[in-house]
């Protein structure tokens, strides 16, 4: 791994390490003369729809700590003159947030991105939104309330219920989620992987019997899994699929960032071939 500054909006490798962020004991934390301008730039280096998920609760933790701050996040223009990368991400997560300013196009100065956290070396299991919190001086107390968050307009939700209305009026439902990840190892078919996603998602659908809005990289037949489907969502709006997810009993995936989103709203389990989960623990999710 890299660790990288960005400044004026450039990305500089600074070095190679084994763990990104500063120990604990180190006590290094966010300078105070960054504190005092009260404008702060929420980012990451990562850009897939989990890594901006699971830091999603970050505007509203610094508005609370800091009531006069103002709260940006980068714009799709930015991202792609620092990452060279195109998506949609950021808005999905971030749009219509009441704790969020501005979605901006460039950055002056230093913006003390997800590489600033704080870890401990006894405990790998602390989410990521608390290592960077913990650098941006916060205590436990402040911190607590992190899980991630979504915000959707009126009309978001009134389309999202009337599609639940249609398709399992008013009976509990579930969401299940399989992802192209689903029985690989770095990006490779794994049949060890294969076996121990399948054998635990199917158990779980064994056990809870519901209908089902779902999306699946393959036909879930041709997996093997049996299941009352009440749709597919696959060409479904992400942030519409999100606000369904968000009202179901149950979500269950292979390993996918799109189930960290609605960990605050719905039981999530995620099938997890890693462990410890480390920085990508979310507070609320059961790993299967």
């Amino acid at each position: 791994m890299i660790f990288q500054r960005i400044v004026d909006n450039k990305i500089h490798p600074i070095k190679e390490t084994d763990v990104l962020g500063f120990e604990k004991s180190e006590g290094l934390r966010i300078p105070d003369e960054y504190l005092d301008k009260q404008k702060f730039m929420v980012i990451k280096a990562a850009n897939g729809i989990g890594d901006w998920g699971i830091v999603s609760a970050m505007p509203r933790l610094l508005k609370q700590k800091y009531p006069n701050c103002k709260v940006y996040v980068p714009s799709k223009k930015l991202l792609i003159s620092l990452f060279e990368q195109e998506h949609n991400n950021v808005h999905i997560v971030f749009d219509n947030n009441p704790y969020v300013d501005d979605f901006v196009d460039k950055i002056d100065g230093e913006i003390f991105h997800d590489h600033y956290r704080i870890y401990d070396k006894e405990n790998p299991n602390i989410p990521l939104i608390k290592q960077m919190l913990t650098f941006w001086q916060f205590n436990e107390e402040e911190m607590k309330d992190s899980q991630p968050e979504l915000y959707w307009s009126d009309k978001e939700k009134e389309l999202g219920d009337a599609i639940i209305k249609e398709y399992v009026d008013k009976k509990e439902f579930g969401c299940l989620l399989i992802s192209d990840r689903f029985g690989t190892q770095y990006g490779e078919h794994d049949e060890k992987s294969y076996k121990n996603d399948f054998t635990k998602v199917k158990n779980f659908l064994e056990t809870n019997k519901l209908p089902y809005f779902y999306w699946s990289y393959k036909d879930l037949d041709e997996i093997g899994f049996k299941v009352d489907k009440a749709l597919d969502m696959k060409h479904m709006n992400l942030r519409i699929q999100l606000y369904i997810k968000s009202k179901a009993k149950v979500n269950i995936s292979n390993q996918c960032g799109a189930n960290h989103l609605v960990a605050r709203y719905s039981d999530c389990y995620e099938v997890q071939r890693q462990f410890p989960i480390a920085h990508n623990f979310v507070e609320g999710e059961t790993y299967l």
